[in-house]
């Protein structure tokens, strides 16, 4: 749902809470999921169903407070993807939407007389998102989700006793 009909048909306080508690329960799913799930099964193993699954789970992004890939990566620790392929799918399934958005915005971007600063921006970004991307996959190969998981509820908690202090 686009955000402006959020605000015409869900009052602000109630998308807050909504916010909160996505924030709250996908740290206590993505934990749950990646602590009980089996991680026998590698990236070759995937089936239509288990792609058509994963996607479904992106639908969750709507909801604020919750991230794609973390949504992803939980859908694949769900269904006994071991940590370093559901990260990889998760990826995987970014390219086609930063795809269809780059070429979206291609011809606003090239009407510049100096394409210098975004042509540097494009290779910055990409470096940056390889770098992040590597280090994440090798960091999830060697560890739990559990760090993340940790962060979300954390936060859910600090917004909770933030929203609470303010009354």
């Amino acid at each position: 749902m686009p955000l402006p009909l959020y605000g015409l048909l869900i009052p602000l306080e109630l998308i807050g809470m909504l916010c909160l508690g996505a924030t709250f329960s996908m740290g206590v799913v993505l934990w749950a999921a990646d602590r009980f799930a089996p991680q026998d099964r590698p990236l070759g193993k995937m089936r239509v169903r288990d792609a058509v699954l994963i996607g479904l789970a992106q639908v969750f992004a709507l909801v604020p407070g919750v991230s794609r890939s973390g949504s992803t990566m939980t859908a694949g620790r769900a269904l006994k993807f071991d940590r370093q392929s559901a990260a990889m799918f998760s990826f995987l399934m970014s390219m086609p939407i930063t795809a269809a958005a780059a070429v979206l915005k291609a011809p606003t971007l090239f009407t510049a007389d100096d394409l210098t600063p975004l042509i540097l921006g494009i290779v910055t970004s990409a470096l940056s998102g390889w770098l992040a991307i590597a280090v994440l996959l090798r960091y999830v190969s060697r560890h739990s989700f559990g760090v993340f998981a940790l962060y979300r509820i954390l936060l859910g908690g600090f917004v909770l006793a933030l929203v609470a202090t303010r009354g």
